[in-house]
């Protein structure tokens, strides 16, 4: 037997058809039949065959929520996967639609018969050659080792003679075994020998290093994938920044699944309230986001006070918007609400008057309020979509393990838990707009008025987890936490070496020393950290960089003056309900024309573990 490595580009393809008899319309789904033991699909290596004896076969992927795409298009996601089994040497699946607009659309196509065709994308992780062929005929191998990543929905089949064919993300290496030779024959060497051993002489065996590192390298990609999976499953309980987090630790996705378990709401008081979180996305799509807007609104809504209610119908788009998040969060708007779709979309100014959306960034609120906001980027885990009160577990106390004798019965110690609470509270700022400024109808308003509303929000949030007291509808932040750590400092704003590295000591001796640390203060302390040398005789300053004692520093102007904030950000929560409520008020500046426009969002902030944190004293 000889053993070698063979890349392949990306993943692998085949097509089947559909069979209309298995769609069951009221429960959405269909079950399809994605995989047998063909041997016509040839590769650039040869005929490959999918083994399916049940060892063969990874369905644990699959059998977690594996995606049904359309085009093999990650963007484009349309249902789940319910059940996959392996039944008489084929592979079947139980696929179940989704309801946004996309996946009602191409289940229509399936139940109309215009979409016959489903692909599936696999990955091959050993091989059995077979069969030799010669000059006419292609060797013949078997994947006894498969898993299928992903299914997809198709208006032409794949044509299964290409190959790898399709942008399917990183290279992957599979490992080919040659059980044709005859065994008298393996000490002969020859093109598909050369890089086993050989066993039967006295030669050295060649370790090939290539082979080596790329099965390291395949193994890595996997525990990214599967990470990143994981994450996007369980976004709402803030996976999505922790899977990209533990792919930068190396961590594995076994620590991801408890992590989140850590974060999944009580029975008692779940965070979803015992039912799905409202969807305040509205799957807008490109021609509707750009269409959107604002001032439109605003506009529509201060007219229709004013007693011209035909001015609603100049916004009856964005009006309809509002309506259906109304319906779908059984509330009224103060004003009328705005969509996550337009909140996230991005936006490019290409002339003075010239703005359209080029993407809508399906996840997120976030991610355009997290370049915003200090303690976001520094690593706190954000949740949306939420529905009534959070309750998040933490321990309290560690386990206590010791060493016994044989037979002996461990000592049992209870490890204390409590919980994190939070409970929507509302976030509310305002943004002045001038008389002459609500007569403007250039796509740069919308600009000044959606980066005005996320920087107001963000700001928002930065102080709620910094300096917020606890009371007046407040979160009780770091600086305000029964039990934070404190670093006295001999000159107010001015930190020694040693002072600077005993915020860092403080953490460390009650085990808090980990996850995303870093130092939160005010410009006028960075300064003097950037002008202060470290000692006497190195030359090197207590900053350098970004950097101090080897961790960010990052600024808040909202902070009191020479406050100083050390800790693992990572165990700040910040929690978001519902969407931006939007409502004009036409009376504080009545007298000029304009208005103030008052923004509301329901957020919480929680702290996991004052001990995670030091500051001044």
């Amino acid at each position: 037997m000889a053993l070698r490595m063979i890349e392949s580009k990306g993943l692998h393809f085949r097509s089947y058809l559909i069979d209309k008899r298995t769609i069951d319309e009221e429960a959405r789904t269909v079950e399809l039949s994605f995989s047998s033991e063909t041997r016509e699909v040839e590769r650039w290596f040869g005929i490959e065959i999918l083994d399916h004896s049940p060892s063969s076969v990874r369905l644990e992927r699959m059998r977690a929520g594996g995606p049904l795409l359309f085009l093999h298009d990650m963007r484009q996601h349309i249902g789940v996967c319910e059940d996959i089994t392996i039944e008489k040497r084929r592979g079947k699946s139980l696929m179940r639609f989704g309801r946004g607009p996309l996946a009602e659309e191409k289940f229509q196509d399936v139940k109309d018969g215009v979409l016959v065709n489903v692909s599936v994308g696999y990955r091959v992780y050993k091989m059995v050659l077979e069969e030799r062929g010669d000059e006419s005929t292609p060797d013949v191998y078997r994947a006894v080792d498969w898993e299928p990543y992903e299914i997809s929905l198709l208006p032409v089949g794949a044509d299964i003679s290409v190959g790898v064919g399709r942008a399917a993300g990183e290279s992957f290496v599979i490992e080919v075994e040659d059980n044709t030779m005859d065994p008298k024959d393996q000490n002969k060497g020859g093109a598909d020998n050369t890089r086993g051993a050989d066993t039967n002489n006295n030669q050295p065996v060649v370790i090939d290093t290539a082979a080596i590192e790329n099965e390291v390298r395949a193994a890595e990609q996997k525990r990214a994938a599967d990470l990143l999976d994981m994450g996007e499953r369980f976004a709402k309980y803030g996976a999505r920044d922790l899977a990209k987090q533990f792919i930068l630790e190396g961590k594995k996705p076994e620590d991801l699944q408890r992590a989140i378990l850590e974060r999944l709401p009580s029975e008692d008081n779940a965070g979803t309230g015992g039912d799905a979180p409202a969807d305040t996305r509205l799957d807008l799509s490109a021609k509707e986001l750009r269409n959107y807007s604002l001032m439109r609104a605003i506009s529509a809504v201060v007219a229709a006070r004013n007693g011209d209610h035909k001015a609603l119908q100049a916004a009856s788009f964005e009006m309809a918007c509002s309506q259906e998040l109304s319906d779908r969060l059984d509330r009224e708007a103060r004003g009328f609400f705005v969509p996550l779709d337009i909140v996230t979309r991005v936006m490019t100014a290409t002339t003075n008057s010239d703005l359209i959306g080029t993407d809508h960034l399906g996840d997120m609120f976030i991610d355009t309020l997290r370049p915003r906001s200090v303690v976001m980027q520094l690593g706190a885990t954000v949740m949306d979509g939420l529905d009534g009160n959070l309750e998040l577990p933490k321990a309290l106390t560690n386990p206590i393990f010791s060493w016994i004798g044989d037979d002996n019965d461990a000592d049992l110690s209870d490890m204390d838990t409590g919980l994190i609470k939070m409970a929507p509270k509302v976030l509310a700022g305002g943004v002045p707009m001038s008389r002459r400024l609500l007569k403007q109808s250039s796509p740069s308003v919308e600009m000044v008025v959606h980066n005005a509303l996320l920087k107001g929000a963000a700001l928002g949030v930065d102080y709620g987890i910094l300096a917020g007291t606890g009371t007046n509808n407040q979160p009780v932040g770091v600086l305000n936490m029964p039990g934070v750590n404190v670093q006295t400092l001999a000159a107010a704003g001015k930190p020694t070496w040693d002072e600077l590295v005993g915020f860092e000591t403080k953490v460390a001796a009650d085990n808090a020393l980990e996850g995303r640390l870093a130092y939160v203060t005010t410009s006028g302390v960075r300064g003097n950290l950037k002008t202060t040398p470290k000692d006497a005789g190195s030359g090197l300053f207590l900053m350098d960089g970004n950097n101090a004692n080897g961790h960010p520093v990052s600024v808040s102007n909202q902070l009191a003056v020479n406050t100083i904030i050390f800790g693992n950000w990572e165990d700040v929560y910040v929690g978001f309900w519902g969407v931006i409520d939007v409502n004009p008020d036409t009376a504080t500046k009545a007298g000029s024309g304009g208005l103030i426009l008052r923004v509301f969002q329901d957020a919480d902030v929680g702290i996991g573990h004052a001990e995670s944190f030091c500051i001044n004293g």
